[in-house]
């Protein structure tokens, strides 16, 4: 059976209506709600995990113990870090970071075990290459944007380096696939701006992705 998770109450939303999932037909967890269906001839259970890495990693292990996963492919949103991603892009990481357990405060190389280089897709559509940060703090701070940048990071999320790292633990395949949804603004105080673009642009990343990526990745 392949997992495909998603994070956000707002990313699920979207999933719902796509397959016209009701919520009377919703099966609950301890961490949110999973849909079981077959697509291709492939049993799939579509699941929400919750926002943050604890939710993450917890749901994650959760759902490979009591479904026997053999796959994950986590489908999602990040904001940008570099200036040439455009919102509804799609990025496939080369490389996840733990930017949680960095320390700034010194000029220290990031160690090993806090970054996972996953292989690249072959698929035939068009997306970005790149390297995506994870910490349980989403990006919303100009100056948390410049730090992400100076180490060459592309976009951040909250997830993907806990979904990665339960897997490998695992030995459970993985795959990543999110869009670009939105980018901080120098305004530290008011983060309406952003949030609204993300509302806005979420409900099209999502939809983009399941019914033109995850058919190909599945």
């Amino acid at each position: 059976m392949i997992g495909v998770v998603i994070s956000t109450k707002l990313e699920f939303k979207t999933l719902k209506q796509i397959y016209n999932i009701s919520d009377d037909i919703l099966l609950e967890y301890p961490f949110g709600e999973y849909y079981k269906t077959k697509f291709n001839n492939k049993e799939i259970i579509f699941f929400r995990c919750g926002i943050g890495k604890i939710n993450a990693s917890a749901s994650i292990q959760y759902m490979i113990d009591k479904f026997d996963l053999k796959k994950i492919i986590l489908v999602g949103t990040c904001t940008a870090v570099n200036d040439s991603f455009n919102y509804l892009d799609v990025l496939i990481p080369q490389r996840i970071i733990d930017c949680d357990r960095l320390i700034k405060d010194f000029d220290y190389d990031i160690s090993d075990d806090l970054y996972i280089d996953l292989e690249e897709l072959d698929i035939s559509l068009d997306y970005n290459y790149g390297i995506l940060s994870t910490s349980d703090k989403p990006l919303l701070l100009w100056k948390d944007l410049t730090y992400l940048a100076s180490i060459g990071v592309d976009a951040s999320d909250t997830e993907s380096y806990a979904v990665c790292k339960v897997c490998i633990k695992n030995n459970v395949k993985f795959n990543i696939i999110k869009g670009i949804t939105d980018r901080p603004t120098k305004d530290d105080i008011n983060n309406d701006e952003q949030i609204d673009v993300y509302n806005e642009n979420t409900p099209i990343v999502i939809k983009k992705i399941i019914e033109d990526y995850l058919p190909e990745v599945l």
